[in-house]
């Protein structure tokens, strides 16, 4: 039987079966002779005595103080488990690609549909954690499609956005064996048959942080980046948009080619877990005059620190790096004790910066302790020869 059919049968059995009601002779002045509930304290609609812009302002307070909050400060990253219990799962993102670990996998170029190229009509929007490009639907225009990439299915572009950091040594949130970029840009897409969703990443590296880099005047992805934060430096607050024309292929260059895979999860609550993440090797590069606009009128930070791999494996797709195919086991499970122990130091508050600092002063304080001990053992050996000597 048709989907259709069974819609039209079950709309006929509630009109029969069930109780009447319309708005004539059955109207509301009796609907609570068969439906108690009408005749309650807590009934809409309502007359609202008040200028409606306060009642709005009300409902939105609501809205706030009722729906969790989270950020990248006070209720920052370390204290998003609290109310999202996926962000303390064993599939986080991002994590830190230890070159070494990886694994070697052939996977397919990503392949982009024909419309790939085409020009697009984006919303730019400031949503209060970062500045987001979804597709504007008051325009008719294609969907964004890609396959290949190991990738089961076509994808749809869903949105693109950044993540930047404090200065140009940190902001990415991925790191290449403990190596952190200016920042890093996520290309989200989904497959609208199964709902998968997959983030493409990659890395923004800035200029300062590369001196001697010389911009190629003919570089197009440049241009059309210098656009963008020409263009989203104006969102300084929250709910600003702004419209942009661009294209996908022109924003996400051409160093397609190289790239790390792993299963993980988005890097913002609710940290759903289960998406597939390919993480670009080659970064772009950017100015930093343009990270500094966002710093100084957007939002200070937005990343969210490296996660613990446990036992997922990091593929790649290239043989370039001087490595086997077989990873060094050996090292990877140090790293991973290693991991293991900067967590259990991070729950008492010692952050991964001061790790080493905080190991440091403990043997210090070990080896006097033990020096302690040697002298007064020293002493009271003395003391009993001397007694016996007496």
């Amino acid at each position: 039987m048709k989907a259709r059919d069974v819609c039209i049968i079950y709309l006929l059995f509630i009109s029969v079966s069930g109780t009447q009601w319309n708005y004539g002779d059955l109207g509301p002045d009796i609907w609570s002779e068969h439906y108690p509930s009408c005749d309650g304290q807590s009934q809409s609609p309502i007359n609202i005595l008040t200028a409606s812009r306060d009642v709005c302002i009300i409902y939105l307070l609501f809205i706030s103080v009722s729906g969790t909050q989270w950020n990248y400060g006070d209720l920052g990253p370390d204290i998003w488990s609290e109310h999202y219990p996926s962000c303390d799962g064993q599939s986080q993102s991002p994590i830190n690609i230890l070159t070494a670990c990886t694994v070697y996998k052939d996977f397919k170029p990503f392949t982009f549909i024909s419309t790939h190229d085409e020009k697009h009509y984006f919303t730019l929007k400031n949503n209060g954690h970062t500045i987001i490009g979804t597709i504007n639907n008051e325009y008719k225009q294609s969907p964004i499609q890609l396959t290949g990439g190991g990738l089961n299915g076509t994808f749809e572009f869903v949105n693109f956005h950044l993540h930047w950091g404090e200065n140009y040594k940190s902001g990415s949130e991925h790191q290449i064996n403990g190596v952190k970029y200016a920042g890093e840009i996520h290309f989200v897409y989904q497959n609208p048959v199964t709902s998968q969703i997959a983030v493409l990443g990659m890395f923004m590296q800035s200029y300062l942080h590369k001196k001697r880099f010389v911009f190629d005047k003919n570089d197009l992805t440049r241009d059309e980046w210098h656009r963008y934060f020409d263009t989203a430096k104006t969102l300084t607050s929250e709910n600003d948009s702004i419209l942009f024309d661009s294209n996908i292929t022109l924003l996400m260059g051409e160093n397609l080619q190289d790239f790390w895979r792993y299963e993980g999860s988005l890097t913002t609550p609710p940290c759903t877990e289960g998406i597939i993440w390919t993480v670009f090797k080659r970064p772009i590069i950017f100015m930093e005059e343009e990270f500094k606009h966002l710093r100084d009128n957007v939002y200070f930070e937005d990343y969210r620190g490296p996660q613990p791999l446990y036992n997922r494996t990091v593929y790649r797709n290239f043989h370039s790096e001087k490595l086997s195919s077989i990873p060094d086991y050996n090292r990877c499970l140090l790293d991973f004790q290693y991991e293991k122990a900067m967590n259990i130091i991070s729950l008492f508050g010692v952050i991964n910066c001061t790790a080493r600092s905080f190991f440091f002063f403990l043997l210090v304080i070990y080896f006097i302790l033990l020096f302690i001990l040697f002298v007064v053992f020293r002493k009271m050996r003395y003391s009993v020869e001397r007694k016996k000597n007496e």
